[in-house]
Protein backbone atom coordinates (compact mmCIF):
# COMPACT_ATOMS: atom_id res chain seq x y z
CA UNK A 1 0.00 0.00 0.00
CA UNK A 2 1.36 3.40 -0.96
CA UNK A 3 1.82 6.10 1.62
CA UNK A 4 -0.93 8.74 1.59
CA UNK A 5 -0.31 12.49 1.89
CA UNK A 6 -1.53 12.54 5.52
CA UNK A 7 0.87 9.76 6.46
CA UNK A 8 3.92 11.52 5.03
CA UNK A 9 4.56 13.98 7.93
CA UNK A 10 4.27 11.19 10.52
CA UNK A 11 6.60 8.94 8.54
CA UNK A 12 9.09 11.77 8.11
CA UNK A 13 8.91 12.52 11.83
CA UNK A 14 9.54 8.87 12.71
CA UNK A 15 12.51 8.69 10.35
CA UNK A 16 13.94 11.86 11.89
CA UNK A 17 13.44 10.45 15.39
CA UNK A 18 15.21 7.21 14.48
CA UNK A 19 18.01 9.20 12.85
CA UNK A 20 18.51 11.42 15.91
CA UNK A 21 18.12 8.80 18.64
CA UNK A 22 19.82 5.78 17.07
CA UNK A 23 21.61 6.31 13.76
CA UNK A 24 23.54 9.45 14.70
CA UNK A 25 24.83 8.17 18.08
CA UNK A 26 25.80 4.81 16.56
CA UNK A 27 27.61 6.53 13.71
CA UNK A 28 29.52 8.76 16.13
CA UNK A 29 30.48 5.83 18.38
CA UNK A 30 31.59 3.76 15.41
CA UNK A 31 33.68 6.66 14.08
CA UNK A 32 35.39 7.24 17.42
CA UNK A 33 36.20 3.56 17.86
CA UNK A 34 37.58 3.28 14.33
CA UNK A 35 39.86 6.27 14.93
CA UNK A 36 41.13 4.75 18.18
CA UNK A 37 41.72 1.46 16.35
CA UNK A 38 43.44 2.96 13.33
CA UNK A 39 45.66 5.41 15.23
CA UNK A 40 47.03 3.53 18.27
CA UNK A 41 49.74 6.16 18.77
CA UNK A 42 47.27 9.02 19.03
CA UNK A 43 48.29 11.48 21.72
CA UNK A 44 46.60 11.01 25.08
CA UNK A 45 44.55 14.21 25.04
CA UNK A 46 42.98 13.44 21.66
CA UNK A 47 42.41 9.81 22.64
CA UNK A 48 40.56 10.91 25.78
CA UNK A 49 38.51 13.29 23.66
CA UNK A 50 37.34 10.49 21.38
CA UNK A 51 36.56 8.26 24.38
CA UNK A 52 34.53 11.07 26.00
CA UNK A 53 32.67 11.62 22.73
CA UNK A 54 31.81 7.93 22.41
CA UNK A 55 30.58 7.79 26.01
CA UNK A 56 28.44 10.88 25.46
CA UNK A 57 26.82 9.24 22.44
CA UNK A 58 26.21 6.09 24.50
CA UNK A 59 24.15 8.22 26.90
CA UNK A 60 22.11 9.53 23.96
CA UNK A 61 21.60 5.99 22.70
CA UNK A 62 20.51 4.74 26.13
CA UNK A 63 17.98 7.58 26.35
CA UNK A 64 16.58 6.64 22.94
CA UNK A 65 16.26 2.99 23.96
CA UNK A 66 14.53 3.98 27.19
CA UNK A 67 12.02 6.14 25.30
CA UNK A 68 11.37 3.29 22.88
CA UNK A 69 10.78 0.90 25.78
CA UNK A 70 8.35 3.38 27.34
CA UNK A 71 6.45 3.67 24.04
CA UNK A 72 6.23 -0.11 23.66
CA UNK A 73 5.03 -0.48 27.24
CA UNK A 74 2.41 2.26 26.94
CA UNK A 75 1.08 0.75 23.71
CA UNK A 76 0.77 -2.63 25.41
CA UNK A 77 -0.86 -1.05 28.44
CA UNK A 78 -3.47 0.74 26.32
CA UNK A 79 -4.19 -2.48 24.43
CA UNK A 80 -4.58 -4.35 27.72
CA UNK A 81 -7.02 -1.76 29.07
CA UNK A 82 -9.08 -1.75 25.87
CA UNK A 83 -9.44 -5.53 25.54
CA UNK A 84 -12.07 -7.53 27.41
CA UNK A 85 -10.09 -10.74 26.98
CA UNK A 86 -6.49 -11.26 28.07
CA UNK A 87 -4.04 -13.08 25.85
CA UNK A 88 -3.97 -16.88 26.29
CA UNK A 89 -1.69 -18.04 29.09
CA UNK A 90 1.60 -19.34 27.62
CA UNK A 91 2.50 -23.00 28.05
CA UNK A 92 5.10 -24.23 30.51
CA UNK A 93 8.67 -24.22 29.30
CA UNK A 94 12.23 -24.86 30.47
CA UNK A 95 12.19 -21.79 32.73
CA UNK A 96 9.06 -22.69 34.68
CA UNK A 97 11.03 -24.24 37.55
CA UNK A 98 12.59 -20.84 38.21
CA UNK A 99 9.25 -19.51 39.46
CA UNK A 100 7.98 -20.54 42.89
CA UNK A 101 4.89 -19.51 44.84
CA UNK A 102 5.38 -18.93 48.59
CA UNK A 103 1.71 -18.83 49.57
CA UNK A 104 2.17 -18.03 53.26
CA UNK A 105 4.14 -14.90 52.33
CA UNK A 106 1.88 -13.91 49.40
CA UNK A 107 5.10 -13.93 47.38
CA UNK A 108 6.32 -15.13 44.00
CA UNK A 109 10.04 -15.97 44.00
CA UNK A 110 11.82 -15.69 40.66
CA UNK A 111 15.31 -17.06 40.11
CA UNK A 112 17.30 -15.34 37.35
CA UNK A 113 20.57 -16.91 38.56
CA UNK A 114 23.14 -17.08 35.71
CA UNK A 115 20.50 -16.27 33.09
CA UNK A 116 21.81 -14.37 30.08
CA UNK A 117 19.03 -12.48 28.31
CA UNK A 118 20.76 -12.37 24.95
CA UNK A 119 17.74 -11.53 22.80
CA UNK A 120 13.99 -10.94 22.89
CA UNK A 121 13.23 -14.65 22.37
CA UNK A 122 14.98 -15.51 25.64
CA UNK A 123 13.20 -12.67 27.44
CA UNK A 124 9.81 -13.79 26.16
CA UNK A 125 10.41 -17.44 27.06
CA UNK A 126 11.34 -16.51 30.65
CA UNK A 127 8.45 -14.11 31.14
CA UNK A 128 6.02 -16.54 29.48
CA UNK A 129 7.00 -19.03 32.19
CA UNK A 130 6.32 -16.42 34.89
CA UNK A 131 2.93 -15.49 33.44
CA UNK A 132 1.99 -19.16 33.02
CA UNK A 133 2.30 -19.62 36.78
CA UNK A 134 1.05 -16.25 38.02
CA UNK A 135 -1.89 -15.56 35.70
CA UNK A 136 -4.12 -18.50 36.75
CA UNK A 137 -4.00 -17.33 40.38
CA UNK A 138 -6.15 -14.32 39.43
CA UNK A 139 -4.56 -12.08 42.05
CA UNK A 140 -1.58 -9.85 42.72
CA UNK A 141 1.55 -10.93 44.61
CA UNK A 142 4.73 -9.59 46.11
CA UNK A 143 7.80 -10.52 44.06
CA UNK A 144 11.32 -11.49 45.13
CA UNK A 145 13.82 -11.68 42.26
CA UNK A 146 17.34 -13.14 42.44
CA UNK A 147 19.66 -11.59 39.81
CA UNK A 148 22.85 -13.45 40.76
CA UNK A 149 25.01 -13.76 37.63
CA UNK A 150 22.19 -12.40 35.45
CA UNK A 151 23.08 -10.40 32.32
CA UNK A 152 20.81 -8.37 30.06
CA UNK A 153 22.40 -7.83 26.64
CA UNK A 154 21.69 -4.61 24.72
CA UNK A 155 19.70 -6.55 22.12
CA UNK A 156 17.28 -7.64 24.86
CA UNK A 157 16.83 -4.33 26.73
CA UNK A 158 13.56 -3.25 25.14
CA UNK A 159 11.84 -6.63 25.54
CA UNK A 160 13.21 -7.00 29.08
CA UNK A 161 11.84 -3.58 30.05
CA UNK A 162 8.45 -4.17 28.46
CA UNK A 163 7.82 -7.64 29.87
CA UNK A 164 9.05 -6.67 33.33
CA UNK A 165 6.76 -3.66 33.41
CA UNK A 166 3.82 -5.75 32.24
CA UNK A 167 4.36 -8.20 35.11
CA UNK A 168 4.55 -5.35 37.61
CA UNK A 169 1.49 -3.61 36.22
CA UNK A 170 -0.69 -6.73 36.12
CA UNK A 171 0.46 -8.81 39.07
CA UNK A 172 2.78 -7.02 41.52
CA UNK A 173 2.01 -5.51 44.93
CA UNK A 174 5.70 -4.69 45.37
CA UNK A 175 9.02 -6.14 44.26
CA UNK A 176 12.41 -6.66 45.91
CA UNK A 177 15.46 -7.56 43.82
CA UNK A 178 18.68 -8.95 45.27
CA UNK A 179 22.14 -9.74 43.92
CA UNK A 180 21.41 -7.15 41.22
CA UNK A 181 25.11 -6.45 40.53
CA UNK A 182 25.67 -6.18 36.79
CA UNK A 183 21.98 -5.86 35.94
CA UNK A 184 21.72 -2.71 38.04
CA UNK A 185 24.92 -1.23 36.64
CA UNK A 186 24.31 -2.11 32.98
CA UNK A 187 20.60 -1.50 32.81
CA UNK A 188 19.78 0.61 35.82
CA UNK A 189 16.98 2.67 34.31
CA UNK A 190 15.09 -0.32 32.93
CA UNK A 191 15.50 -2.56 35.95
CA UNK A 192 14.16 0.09 38.32
CA UNK A 193 11.32 1.45 36.20
CA UNK A 194 8.38 -0.39 37.64
CA UNK A 195 5.09 0.79 36.10
CA UNK A 196 4.14 2.56 39.31
CA UNK A 197 4.94 -0.43 41.55
CA UNK A 198 7.48 -0.02 44.33
CA UNK A 199 10.75 -1.80 43.53
CA UNK A 200 13.60 -2.05 46.02
CA UNK A 201 17.05 -3.63 45.99
CA UNK A 202 18.98 -5.47 48.67
CA UNK A 203 21.92 -7.85 49.07
CA UNK A 204 20.43 -11.22 50.07
CA UNK A 205 17.33 -13.39 49.93
CA UNK A 206 16.80 -13.13 53.68
CA UNK A 207 16.82 -9.35 53.61
CA UNK A 208 14.57 -9.39 50.53
CA UNK A 209 11.99 -11.51 52.35
CA UNK A 210 12.28 -9.20 55.37
CA UNK A 211 11.48 -6.24 53.12
CA UNK A 212 8.49 -8.11 51.71
CA UNK A 213 7.30 -8.59 55.29
CA UNK A 214 7.56 -4.81 55.74
CA UNK A 215 5.53 -4.28 52.56
CA UNK A 216 2.81 -6.61 53.85
CA UNK A 217 2.66 -4.96 57.25
CA UNK A 218 2.07 -1.52 55.75
CA UNK A 219 -0.44 -2.55 53.08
Amino acid sequence: MSEGPRDAPQTLGLKTKVEEDFVMPLTAIKGALELLRDFPDLESEKRQGFVASALHECVRLEAGIEQLAESVYEAGRRALNSDDQLDPVPAENEYSNRVQIISELETIEIDFTDLHFTDSDTVNSVYDAIENIVSPTNRKWYFVVNHLGCRVWPEAWVAFAHRGKKINFMYSLGTVQFNTGRVASENQKFSRNSAGVEVKETQSRDSALAMIADFRSTN
